[in-house]
């Protein structure tokens, strides 16, 4: 039986936005590089500069150009972490925060088998880095901790991870993290946090008693996938009540 749907009316500042962005994703036009003046790109599409205008906003709102004030529009660099940070309050809703264990289980693990097997020694050395700054940052930290250094300590935290993910050159796990860290940073803080109230009761240092970063790194590198998986769920299942 035959289907008819309606004709899609598109507008012209639609299509003026719409091939402006498939030739930057094509990378037609390279990062830094200016694009032709409004009054160019008008001549050039047949619209009047308003309809280049908008929809020159809605490639900055994107992320996709930048307007230099007195200068021009030039190409940006995308980047997810930014455009994503523009919604963040919509992936921070607090029922999320119940899925954030299995969602962690699930990618950061095997982000840490691709990273081990994939990895480059200048990546190992630069999580190296990351755990050698978080060590030197919590052996200055007192207890009880302040809120300020909680929030610290939890991103710091977050790093590590986000790192490994980025070392697994899986360019969508590393895209799901970035959506999911603000939940998981506050994910991070409240564990954190409970862990702390037990370290000082137990008269033990964070940096006693916050060990497992320096573990996992040293399983990925000796490719123990058994220990590493066990590091991370026990960091990941610490039983807390969200």
């Amino acid at each position: 039986m035959t289907t008819i749907k309606k004709v899609e009316k598109i507008t012209a500042g639609e299509q003026v936005y719409q091939n402006l962005r498939e030739n930057i994703v094509a990378h037609r036009w390279k990062e830094n590089e200016k694009l032709p003046s409004e009054l160019e790109l008008a001549n050039l599409y047949g619209v009047n500069r308003l309809t280049v205008r908008m929809a020159l906003q809605r490639l900055n709102a994107l992320g996709l150009v930048e307007t230099r004030v007195g200068d021009g529009t030039y190409v940006k660099k995308f980047e997810f972490s930014d455009y994503i940070s523009a919604a963040e309050d919509l992936f921070s809703d607090p029922k999320l925060m119940e899925d954030v264990c299995d969602f962690r289980k699930l990618i950061e693990k095997e982000c840490a088998h691709l990273a081990a097997l994939r990895a480059s020694a200048a990546e190992f050395r630069e999580l190296h880095e990351l755990c050698d700054d978080y060590d030197a940052f919590k052996r200055n930290v007192a207890i009880p901790v302040t809120e300020a250094d909680l929030k610290e300590m939890a991103r710091r935290d977050c790093d590590f991870h986000a790192k490994v993910c980025l070392m697994s050159h899986n360019t969508l796990y590393s895209y799901c993290f970035t959506v999911a860290r603000s939940t998981i940073e506050k994910y991070i803080a409240l564990t954190l946090q409970k862990r702390l109230d037990t370290w000082e009761k137990k008269g033990v240092s964070p940096l006693e008693g916050d060990f497992r970063h320096r573990a996992i790194l040293e399983a990925m590198e000796k490719k123990d996938f058994t220990l590493c998986d066990k590091l991370y769920d026990d960091m990941i299942d610490y039983n807390i009540e969200l």
